[in-house]
């Protein structure tokens, strides 16, 4: 039995030498340890060292540094450790969902089932180029460094390049501290007049209460928008160009509000908080109140197919759709869906649904003549295109009885249902959302396995 010592010239045993690793591990537990503890006692002793008016000071400085700087060190916190899955999935969701000829799409993980069958109708092509359009789509998001197979068409010493600058973050964040300080508001206990007791003119007036209440709200939406792209691997810097725009329209839009509200204080302060987590609230207010003087005057900003139609869509999901252009059931339908999922890292899964649902709304209106299709429909277990495509082409013994039931929701008992339901499935069929949609619901990746040896 063999023993891990060794022995020295001089014939003594010695331990061997740990490996540097260990001592890297445990200088970093340290480190962090002493961060640690230092950041508790930063925090602690100021509330017995100083006076009572120096530790409400220290206590609102510290509050508005540490709300105003925590999305930014999210994002910092995020880009350390972004890796390289992203593109795997990526590519592996653009083989599920037939976007394009396999010899067309970026070379997929070579332990997927894809890589062999994507690798014969490459050499087809008989090229030398290393391009292509879907890796430079994720590469203007994710940048270069963050394509796992890079190596297959990259000179391996060249540098990768970074998509994104830093900018945002740091507007969003100077933002974020302005507001923070109109909020608190940490005072000296001597204060220091820069401007050497020159006039005040108090212009303009600005209801500084409601606008705080409003920040607020704004704040609590762009935290919670924040920590849920960073644990669905999407926080990038355009949810901060979002949030300086956001903080922005909520103190103009409160603000306007303010000034035709006949609200007492403690109402329009709630109102402005609102307004702040949903800025079309005030904007709604506004209108509703300029249609009473001009009627008709104001266009409608009601969609007549609002995404809050689907199931299982949030305000979170809306407004990340909204940052990409997707407004309404039309936009996701007719929306890019490579730049939708590479854009907003919604699961495949969730965002094909959404797009499944969006088309059989489109198609099949909410009110006809007095009857509630779409009603009907789900009272049948229909919520999808897919779902109204596979009953209709349905061969069990009770098709015709699934097909009269079909034909009565959409169309009703008048002649010619038959028909419509028909039309309506020929132009899904029309439609390459719809054939992609059932590509991926086909799950060609499951079917396509071997069957298990028996054991």
């Amino acid at each position: 039995m063999s023993t891990n010592v060794s022995v020295d010239h001089g014939g003594a045993a010695r331990r061997p030498r740990r490996p540097a690793i260990g001592r890297w591990t445990r200088g970093f537990r340290a480190f962090y340890a002493s961060l640690l503890i230092g950041t508790v006692l930063a925090s602690l002793l100021p509330a017995v060292l100083f006076q009572p008016n120096s530790r409400v000071f220290l206590l609102k400085l510290g509050a508005a540094a540490l709300l105003a700087s925590l999305p930014g060190l999210l994002y910092l916190e995020f880009i350390r450790f972004k890796g390289q899955t992203l593109y795997d999935e990526y590519v592996i969701n653009l083989f599920r969902l037939g976007i394009d000829r396999d010899c067309n799409l970026p070379a997929p993980p070579s332990h997927t089932s894809y890589y062999q069958r994507w690798k014969r109708d490459h050499d087809q092509l008989n090229t030398k180029s290393t391009d292509n359009l879907y890796r430079k789509k994720f590469e203007a998001v994710y940048g270069q460094q963050a394509v796992s197979t890079r190596g297959l068409f990259a000179d391996p010493d060249s540098r990768p390049e970074r998509s994104e600058g830093f900018f945002p973050v740091l507007l969003a964040t100077v933002l974020l501290c302005v507001g923070w300080a109109m909020v608190v508001q940490p005072e000296l206990y001597r204060n220091i007049d820069l401007l050497g007791g020159l006039p005040f003119s108090g212009r303009p007036q600005l209801p500084i209460e409601a606008l705080g209440y409003g920040f607020i709200g704004a704040y609590w939406f762009i935290l919670q928008d924040v920590i849920r792209r960073y644990f669905r691997d999407d926080l990038k810097t355009a949810a901060y160009v979002s949030a300086s725009a956001r903080i922005i329209l909520v103190v103009i839009v409160v603000t306007i509000v303010s000034l035709a509200s006949t609200s007492t204080s403690t109402q329009l302060n709630v109102l402005a908080f609102f307004i702040g987590i949903f800025p079309q609230i005030g904007v709604q207010i506004l209108k509703a109140g300029v249609n009473k003087v001009f009627k008709g005057i104001v266009p409608s900003l009601e969609s007549r197919y609002p995404l809050s139609d689907l199931d299982g869509l949030t305000i979170w999901d809306q407004a990340r759709l909204f940052e990409e252009g997707i407004e309404d059931l039309h936009g996701l339908v007719t929306a890019n869906l490579v730049d939708v999922i590479l854009r907003t890292r919604i699961p495949v899964d969730r965002l094909v649904d959404w797009l499944d649902q969006a088309l059989l709304y489109l198609h099949v209106p909410p009110e006809s003549g007095g009857r509630k299709p779409r009603q009907a429909l789900r009272a049948l277990g229909i919520r999808t295109a897919t779902d109204l495509e596979r009953a209709w082409t349905s061969t069990d013994k009770d098709a015709a009885a699934v097909r009269q039931q079909l034909t009565e929701a959409i169309a009703g008992a008048a002649d010619g249902g038959v028909a419509v339901v028909q039309m309506m499935l020929a132009s899904l069929g029309s439609t390459s959302s719809f054939l992609h949609v059932q590509r991926f619901k086909r799950h060609d990746w499951l079917t396509d396995q071997p069957p298990a040896r028996a054991a």
